[in-house]
Formats: structure tokens, sequence, C-alpha cells
């Protein structure tokens, strides 16, 4: 079954250039290590696009990589187990998913271009991102705490062995990003940029209380518990600290319970009415209308720019909030 069949405009862009692939044969074939909510994500996705294919799964638990599939596709039957490089090569050829509890199977097979980490654990995405790039495979990282630890040396290794080393597009630090760049390269001063937190936040939870969330959601009860106490808002905040030198301003960061539309008052300078000791800073809010999105507060203190900038709604100024309401 296909599910390519859903865009309904003319292609542009990278839309464009995924159909080229597509039409011509030569599909971006991802060997993907790690299917458990995020993973499962991924294979649905790519299932749904032009030009990229889930040429195989590293999964040792067993039927996670068949029910992913199943998920997807809305059916079985587009998996296959794999044994050894031969059976894993067949398989790809065969249009289906190869399925594997050998990582070194996946990231040294010919057929794929890219080995995206969803495994979570810092140890694991490391040694298979490295192997990884070692094979020439370009390595895309949604294990946010290997980046946080290692990142700038998988950056370095990225490059001496040519290929390229990246966080996922979609997740909070790169939607983060691509805001900060966007404001940046017109020339303004990031005071503040950061995520709104997607669960309430519990700094005492425990992975025995949320068990049976976990189970529904099919995720790992300790990545769960990291969401809900606050620690993964650290790690994915110390990745956009590390690749823009934005810092937090305090020891755990304010997170104040700042409403979207209270973010250009509440985390900008103190001397202006805010929260911070200083412009330049990482944080994140708990206030109503930012998650699951990502917000820049931006210094835009020029006479013409503020008045156009008010002229067009975007607040009283001069400090204004760009926020994408979404992440994906």
């Amino acid at each position: 079954m296909s599910l390519r069949n859903g865009v309904n405009v003319a292609r542009t862009g990278l839309a464009r250039d995924l159909y080229e692939r597509q039409k011509e044969g030569r599909p971006v074939r991802i060997g993907l290590i790690g299917c458990g909510e995020m993973g499962t994500d991924i294979v649905t996705r790519v299932a749904m696009m032009d030009g990229v294919e889930v040429a195989a799964i590293c999964e040792r638990t067993s039927g996670r990589a068949e029910k992913a599939a199943e998920i997807a596709y809305g059916e079985g039957g587009h998996t296959r187990e794999a044994g050894n490089a031969d059976q894993i090569s067949a398989v790809v050829e065969s249009g289906r998913i190869a399925v594997t509890d050998d990582a070194s199977l996946v990231y040294s097979n010919g057929l794929v271009d890219v080995v995206v980490d969803a495994t979570g654990v810092p140890a694991v995405g490391a040694e298979i991102g490295l192997h990884a790039m070692e094979h020439g495979k370009h390595l895309v990282m949604m294990n946010v705490e290997a980046d946080v630890t290692i990142g700038a040396y998988l950056k370095h290794e990225a490059e001496k062995n040519g290929v390229i080393y990246s966080l996922g597009a979609g997740d909070e630090p790169s939607s983060c990003m691509e805001l900060i760049e966007f404001v940046s390269a017109m020339g303004h001063t990031i005071v503040a940029a950061g995520k709104g937190k997607n669960n309430p936040l519990n700094i005492d939870a425990t992975p025995p209380d949320y068990e049976e969330e976990a189970a529904r959601r099919n995720m790992n009860v300790r990545m769960l518990v990291e969401f809900v106490d606050g620690s993964k808002t650290m790690v994915e905040m110390a990745a956009i600290a590390n690749a823009t030198g934005l810092v937090p301003d305090c020891p755990g960061m304010h997170g104040p319970k700042a409403t979207l539309d209270q973010l250009a008052s509440v985390l900008i300078p103190e001397k202006d009415g805010g929260v911070l000791s200083r412009v330049g800073v990482v944080d994140y809010t708990i206030g109503k209308g930012v998650a699951p999105g990502v917000f820049v507060v931006a210094d835009m203190s020029h006479p013409r720019i503020h008045e156009r900038m008010s002229d067009l709604k975007m607040g009283p100024g001069p400090y204004f909030t760009f926020h994408r309401p979404y992440h994906l």
C-alpha cells in the first residue's frame, strides 16, 4: 500500500527535489536505530513522503519494528527480519523494511545513506553514530542527550569523514534554531530563545508513577519521566546553547509561567521589567499558549522597525516574540 498520494499542489523546493528522487528511483534510504515512540513517528512520517525510505530498522525489543510499520501503513507485510548483510540488502531491494537487532548490519550496509539514531541513550547513540560515520553514513541524531554530551566531537568526526552530522529537523532545538537564524539574519539581538514545556512540570516524578502512561504512549518510562521532571527541557536548552552561545541566565533557568502574550514582557532584562540579568539566554516557559512550540524574544528597538512591528500587531515592543506553535 502506498501512502504517497496526498500532495495536491505543485511541488516546489524540497518537495520537488524529493519527488524527483522518487521518480528517478534513487530515494534517500534511512537506517533507523531504535523504534520506540520517536522511531514509530519517523517510520510513519517517511511512509507518506516521496524520495525517502526507511530501509532498515535496528530494534532489540521483539515485534516493535513490525508494530511501527503496521501503524505507519495500516497493514502488515512491510517488514522482513534479516540476520546478515545479504539478507538486509535483499529485503531492502524488495521494497520492504529490513529488521534486525544488530546495528552494525544497518550502518555497514551499502544501500543505507543516512543513519538516524532514535535510541535516547547517550552511550548507544555515541557509539553507533561514530561507527556509522566511519562507514560513510550521514548521521541524524534524534538522541539529543548524546548531542549535548559529545555533539562537538561528533561534528568534528563527521567533517573528518566527509559526511553530515545534524540533529533532527522538527524537534524543539532544531525548530528553535530556525527562528534564531531568521531573527539574527535580520540583524537583531536575541534576548531569549526557548520552548514551551509540553508536559505538566513535576520535579518529583519517578518511573513507577508513569509506567501506565508510558505503556499507553509506546514510550520508555525513563524517557517519559525526563519529559515530566524537566530533565529533557534542560537537555534541549543545552543543545541550543551549545550551538549558539546563548546561555542559561541562572542554574535551571527561570521557567516562568509566562503566556505567549507575556513572553516579551517577562523574558527581558530586569531594567525593563523582566526577569533576566542579561540578554542572550535560553529559557522555557510553563505558561499557556507556547507549548508545544518554540520562541525567540528579540530586541527591535530601532524606531522605524519598532513602529512597523507594532503596526503589524506583533505587540507594543520594543521587545517582540517570534513564535512557532508546533514542532514536528
